[in-house]
C-alpha cells in the first residue's frame, strides 16, 4: 500500500457504492466483524487499480488516527469512526 493516499479520493467500497476514500474507510470500520473480511475498497488511478483489503484498510484507519491524534495510542476493537 502506497505510503501516503488523498482521503478525498473517490474510490468504491464493495457493496456500499462511491464516496471519499475516508468514507469508505470509517465505513468498512464499522461493518460488523463477520462482514469486515467481505471489506474492498477498490482505487482507480490514471495508470493502474488498486485494490485495498480489510487488513490494508485497518492499517490505513490506524495511520490517519495516528496523524489526527499523535499522542494516543490507535486500538479499534472499539472504533468510533475518522
Amino acid at each position: 500500500m502506497p505510503a501516503v493516499l488523498d482521503p478525498e479520493e473517490i474510490v468504491v467500497l464493495a457493496n456500499h457504492g462511491v464516496m471519499k476514500l475516508r468514507s469508505a474507510v470509517a465505513r468498512a470500520m464499522a461493518l460488523l466483524p463477520e462482514d469486515r473480511d467481505g471489506a474492498i475498497i477498490v482505487r482507480k488511478g490514471k495508470l493502474s487499480q488498486s485494490i485495498l483489503g480489510f487488513e490494508q484498510i485497518k492499517q490505513l484507519a490506524e495511520q490517519w488516527e495516528q496523524a489526527e491524534h499523535p499522542s494516543r495510542r490507535t486500538s479499534f476493537g472499539g472504533f468510533t469512526g475518522l
